[in-house]
């Protein structure tokens, strides 16, 4: 029976640098590369999730990108059975699984307990009760009466919202103490989280933001709305894309878009680095150049493979 591999988790808040050195991994030893990321699942939106142009991933395979159309529900689950089909088919020592989603490198590493299914008449009723209150008061009462879940989770993704709120009614438990199965890992696993310094993070933000609107975000945007899909798409409902909708829709300028995806996207870093600081990684690295970042992460493999 072949062995599980042994998982390279690289994670960490966005901009920090981890798709390069995942890449840089592979061409050394050749490790595939899983996509930890909830948003590059879906296709046409590329630049606003900053996925690896398509000239290099000819070159250096990315899997579980652009597997889903912008309307499609993903979950957890189906990245944990789609890791696992790979997985059954590679016969490697090292799998680099990468991504800012810890929430499913979690689920990967642990698996996921069942929740118990939600009725019709709660799901309407949540429904309801956010088309009245709007997701800045969905995601406020979220924090007061969920707090361990709204910490976990992206406040500005109305779907997640809504989800933790109607199992919150449906079972009286917070949505995130069903998450994990056990406490006892599925697989051999090394945890990385890589950051910056926090004003060098944000500098990177920052400069990545500006870019992204340079090469076309907002129409982008256009284009998938031109391709007939909803602006409630799940897809849709992703940091940045709902400011270009914003502007689409004449409720915010151009002029301030960009600053408000920057302060967005820096709120988002912090509660990425907010949950892993509370997962205690096997290396947390914020300081020194990429080849010693590199080094740091190969030496920790070799010392799980020998």
């Amino acid at each position: 029976m072949t062995r599980k591999p042994l998982l390279l988790l690289i994670s960490g808040p966005t901009g920090a640098g981890k798709t390069a050195i995942s890449i840089e991994i592979y061409k050394r030893h050749g490790w595939p590369i899983i996509s930890a990321d909830s948003r590059q699942i879906y296709r046409y939106m590329d630049i606003g999730t900053n996925k690896v142009p398509q000239a290099l991933q000819a070159e250096v395979p990315h899997f579980l990108i652009d597997i889903c159309e912008p309307n499609e529900l993903y979950s957890a689950g189906r990245f944990v059975q789609a890791v696992e089909g790979l997985l059954s088919q590679w016969n490697v020592p090292v799998v680099q699984v990468v991504g800012g989603t810890g929430f499913y490198m979690k689920a990967l590493l642990y698996g996921l307990a069942p929740i118990p299914k939600v009725s019709s008449e709660i799901r309407e009723g949540v429904q309801a009760w956010f088309s009245m209150v709007g997701l800045s008061e969905a995601a406020r009462w979220l924090r007061a009466n969920d707090p361990s879940t709204a910490e976990k989770i992206d406040l500005a993704n109305p779907r997640r919202v809504m989800r933790a709120v109607e199992v919150l009614w449906a079972t009286g438990r917070p949505w995130s103490s069903f998450w994990t199965a056990n406490t006892t890992p599925r697989y051999r696993a090394i945890q990385v989280v890589m950051s910056l310094p926090r004003a060098e993070l944000h500098r990177v933000i920052a400069s990545r933001t500006r870019r992204q609107l340079a090469e076309g975000w907002l129409e982008e945007t256009i284009f998938i709305l031109d391709k007939g899909y909803s602006p409630e798409a799940p897809g849709l409902q992703t940091l940045g894309y709902t400011e270009c909708l914003q502007v689409i829709r004449g409720q915010l300028s151009l002029q301030d878009l960009l600053e408000r995806i920057i302060a967005a996207n820096r709120q988002y870093a912090r509660r990425q680095l907010t949950w892993w600081r509370s997962h205690r990684p096997d290396l947390w690295i914020e300081e020194g150049s990429f080849a010693f970042r590199r080094q740091l992460i190969e030496e920790a493999i070799q010392k799980h493979l020998a």
